[in-house]
């Protein structure tokens, strides 16, 4: 194993433990010349230490009178993450682990990691097969905040919120879709979602050849649920996507359209997300798709006019892609959610103003949460708004359920 890509997941993790960050940013901090098998190494290491923090403090925690200085307990992780990806080659990860803490902290430290990793190791196979009876131990074992794991349980049951934590804590596939009508990719595997085909196994050079060819979009197969509502109900005229970027859903709107699509426009704010946008209308993008910048909220029916669809793919807890982005588990808080559904219901109000006569409001979201999905549309159809509006259909996909990314989507029409 490369020390710099030990090093940087341990400086990387440091940052992660003074302040939760989204894992992508903190790895635009590697430097630039790194090489693509020590970047990937380091992602690895990084991504399934925050995946497993709960998990791995608590083995560390067993052998800490108080727990060491932000670096070094950032060190302890990384390296107890190494240990229980292989138990059985634990002092050889020890070794290697305590050489790289040597070289930035003292004999005293340096004595004290290779105390601890040598206990922790004896005990990560006993560990690993604990099961889970309750909350609290799926809380650990899995490694999510434990009022997570209580609303989950509130919601689908004790089953339910253990398969959704043990989902949670695997290694995600990656998938792509096809640009190319008919055609099956030319790398990957067939997975069984039409379109889409599985790059987990596929050498990433391959990966990138097709992509600058624009042949494969990178999308979970998840994604493809809230298009394929809309296209259910959908005859023909414009689409508004409101918060498009980075434009998959555009992508799949308009494949999956077609000529019945005059126009799809793919709003978003102005920013860096909005340059990525435009960067893969640009690339992938068809003459259908217009990009526009604007605050949604901003936007009105007299400049714009009116659409016979609107997709709201609103923002929300993120609680059905934590797979893929396990920093999402530790950045929010029980109170966030009261404020996300007030936004989603203001956002969802103001795509309404912009539905013609007997159009289609499309809202989603990538959330599990039923308050955030079905919740928000109940409420808005009790609002003033909402009575113009009647529900055609709404679908929450489960992660453990359909093996890939959670969602829910709901189709309203305007009476």
């Amino acid at each position: 194993m490369s020390d710099s890509s030990w090093s940087w997941a341990a400086e990387l993790m440091s940052r992660f433990l003074k302040k939760p960050a989204r894992l992508q940013h903190l790895l635009e901090r590697l430097p630039s010349v790194m090489d693509p098998g020590t970047r990937r190494r380091c992602q690895f290491l990084l991504y399934g230490t925050v995946r497993h923090w709960t998990f791995l403090e608590e083995g560390l925690d067993e052998w800490l009178k108080k727990r060491p200085r932000v670096g070094l307990r950032a060190a302890l992780l990384v390296a107890t993450f190494e240990i229980m990806t292989d138990p059985e080659k634990g002092p050889q990860i020890v070794d290697h682990a305590v050489r790289g803490i040597g070289k930035k902290y003292s004999k005293s430290e340096r004595g004290l990691a290779n105390a601890v990793l040598r206990k922790v190791s004896t005990r990560m196979s006993e560990r690993l097969s604990t099961v889970p009876t309750d909350a609290a131990t799926i809380a650990v074992r899995y490694s999510h905040p434990r009022w997570m794991i209580d609303r989950w349980e509130q919601e689908f049951g004790f089953e339910g919120a253990l398969r959704m934590a043990e989902w949670n804590q695997r290694e995600p596939d990656l998938y792509a879709f096809s640009f190319k009508e008919g055609a099956p990719l030319e790398i990957g595997e067939a997975s069984r979602w039409e379109r889409y085909s599985n790059l987990t196994n596929e050498a990433w050079p391959a990966v990138q050849e097709q992509l600058d060819a624009a042949t494969i979009y990178i999308q979970n197969p998840g994604a493809r649920l809230a298009p394929e509502m809309l296209a259910k109900f959908f005859e023909k005229g414009r689409v508004l996507d409101m918060c498009a970027a980075p434009g998959g859903k555009s992508l799949y709107l308009d494949k999956t359209l077609g000529d019945a699509a005059s126009e799809i426009v793919a709003l978003d704010l102005a920013g860096s997300r909005l340059e990525r946008l435009k960067s893969n209308m640009s690339k992938f993008g068809s003459k259908r798709i217009r990009v526009m910048a604007g605050d949604l909220f901003e936007v009105e029916v007299k400049s714009t006019g009116s659409f016979e669809a609107v997709f709201l793919d609103a923002p929300c807890s993120n609680t059905g892609v934590m797979q893929r982005k396990p920093d999402v588990k530790w950045r929010p808080v029980k109170e966030d959610w009261e404020k996300l559904t007030v936004l989603q219901e203001r956002m969802l109000d103001k795509a309404a103003s912009l539905v013609g006569e007997q159009g289609l409001l499309l809202y989603s979201t990538c959330s599990i949460d039923g308050d955030e999905n079905e919740g928000v549309i109940d409420r808005f159809l009790s609002s003033a708004t909402g009575q113009a509006f009647e529900r055609l259909e709404c679908s929450t996909s489960l992660p453990w359920e359909s093996g890939h990314d959670g969602s829910g989507a709901c189709a309203l029409r305007r009476r």
